[in-house]
């Protein structure tokens, strides 16, 4: 009995724990899944159902559903948008050479926020629209404008939290880990939306992250991706939220066998009033994606979230804390910005935790709304010392006077010093970004030579500016002009190297 033991230990204590991991895998899970999952044939047809969208009508359920793939072979399969309620399918009349698909409600229902991509030259273009819902159809179309937004793949996928405070997005930007990350934009005081910020490297890998879905707490996140070990090509993950920058994660946990197959799996979701999931899958399907069903448990249940100020955090052993600050109260001005070193490119949320084995050199780019633009360049030298990196930008508040510093002019001319364009091309950004602005340009002159002609130079040195700007595609009515010659130095010091710093433009906020 005893050799019979030795002999066979090792395999059953594998055995045993090839049996349990699953179980184990589900005990650990915020939701658990009951039976198994099938297929829903009233959904699916022989065509690719995908992205899932479940309304807080538990009997409605909105999915995308391509074009007859038997008459066409592209790439670039135009989708549908389906509803399904209490048994009756029916699709939205929407153009048919597009890629639609839902992203959410807003407004108690009222609106309804959809994503139509479309190829444009050799790339694509994705468009967010805004449309009233009258049960089922859509009325009074109009783009959904969420600054910064710019997706360069050929897909895209979204989801409203719950509250619809926040969206999360998967989209291919400028700055991304790999090819499609996922980005969340929030609802801020002002109604507009802010520009799509990276929710990090814990999420994100050099792979594929997509179809996104926020629990009802508005910190569980579900999601697909290929970029993990996992069970096959595309697994659905979880991960939670840990603190209201949306940045730290825990670590991604795969939802196990029940779910994941050596197949692709995407677009999990649920709601708080039904003890149902929802899923797509291409495995024990047509060949493309099918909708599936389980039985799940769950205590995510719905929570109002609120607009939290970001408050200030504390540096740890290897982090440094990147803070943009309001130059005028030194408050902590809520918004993101992109920052840029030699391994680091992302777009992230002030305050931001810089974490790093090794600092180098910063590059910061901050394009905020209600602030003037920066681009800075901050050697290691300047802050190795410190632990809190702190940033200043102008508020654009009427009758704020903002120094042009790099706008500078060789002595006795209304010719610009070299890279004084990089200052004008900012204040274009912020032009553009901020269209009801309108701004007095003033020119100056340092104080030495005969007055009257000074005066001449400092408007033409006006001029200058305002036919750049203008050249740029700036409206000249909202741009003023003032030259005071040298009646107004910013330092009375003698030499050359104060001196040139007076020839200078500046310009005044007049409305905003």
């Amino acid at each position: 009995m005893k050799g019979f033991l030795d002999r066979y230990l090792n395999l059953i204590i594998f055995l045993f724990g090839f049996i349990s991991t699953p179980f184990l895998m589900a005990q650990d899970q915020t939701v658990v899944f009951n039976g198994d999952s099938e297929p829903i044939p009233e959904l699916n047809s022989a065509s690719d159902e995908s992205a899932l969208l479940l309304s807080q009508n538990s009997y409605l359920l909105i999915y995308s559903r391509t074009h007859n793939r038997a008459i066409s072979s592209s790439s670039f399969m135009p989708t549908d948008i389906w509803l399904s309620e209490e048994g009756i399918n029916k699709r939205l009349d929407l153009d048919s050479e597009s890629i639609h698909s839902a992203v959410g409600f807003l407004n108690q229902n009222q609106t309804f926020v959809y994503a139509s991509l479309t190829k444009q030259g050799a790339g694509y273009e994705t468009q967010l629209m805004i449309a009233d819902w009258q049960d089922g159809d859509l009325d009074n179309s109009k783009k959904f404008e969420i600054k910064y937004f710019d997706n360069k793949s050929a897909y895209f996928s979204a989801a409203f939290s719950r509250d619809g405070k926040h969206m999360v997005m998967s989209m291919e930007a400028n700055v991304t880990m790999g090819v499609e990350d996922l980005y969340i934009s929030h609802l801020q005081e002002n109604g507009n939306w802010s520009p799509p910020m990276s929710l990090g490297y814990v999420i994100n890998t050099r792979a594929q992250e997509m179809t996104p879905f926020l629990a009802q707490d508005n910190e569980t996140l579900f999601f697909a991706t290929n970029g993990r070990e996992g069970w096959g090509s595309f697994d659905i993950y979880y991960a939670k939220r840990l603190d209201d920058t949306w940045q730290k994660w825990s670590d991604p946990v795969n939802l196990g066998s029940k779910i994941n197959t050596s197949g692709a799996e995407k677009s999990f979701s649920f709601s708080d009033v039904a003890a149902v999931a929802y899923y797509t899958s291409n495995t024990k399907s047509d060949g493309y994606g099918d909708i599936r069903s389980i039985r799940i448990d769950s205590d995510l249940k719905y929570v109002k979230d609120t607009l939290i100020l970001p408050q200030l955090p504390v540096a740890s052993l290897n982090q440094k804390i990147v803070l943009v600050l309001d130059a005028e109260n030194e408050k902590i001005v809520a918004g993101v910005f992109d920052i840029k070193t030699d391994s680091l490119s992302l777009r992230v949320e002030n305050p931001y935790i810089w974490k790093a084995a090794r600092f180098s050199d910063l590059e910061l780019s901050i394009n905020i709304d209600g602030f003037m633009s920066a681009s800075l360049l901050l050697p290691l030298t300047e802050w190795s010392e410190q632990d809190t990196i702190k940033v200043f930008v102008e508020p654009l508040n009427i009758g704020k006077k903002i120094n042009l510093k790099e706008v500078l002019f060789y002595k006795g001319t209304d010719r610009m010093i070299e890279g004084s364009t990089r200052s004008l091309d900012l204040l274009v950004n912020v032009l553009k970004s901020n269209p009801s602005l309108k701004i007095e340009l003033r020119g100056h002159t340092d104080n030495v030579g005969n007055p009257a002609l000074n005066q001449i130079l400092s408007e033409d040195r006006v001029a200058v500016v305002k036919k750049y700007l203008i050249q740029t595609g700036i409206v000249p009515n909202r741009l003023r002009g003032k030259g005071l010659g040298g009646s107004e130095p910013l330092t009375k010091e003698s030499s050359e190297a104060y001196r040139s710093l007076n020839r200078r433009v500046e310009f005044l906020v007049i409305e905003n």
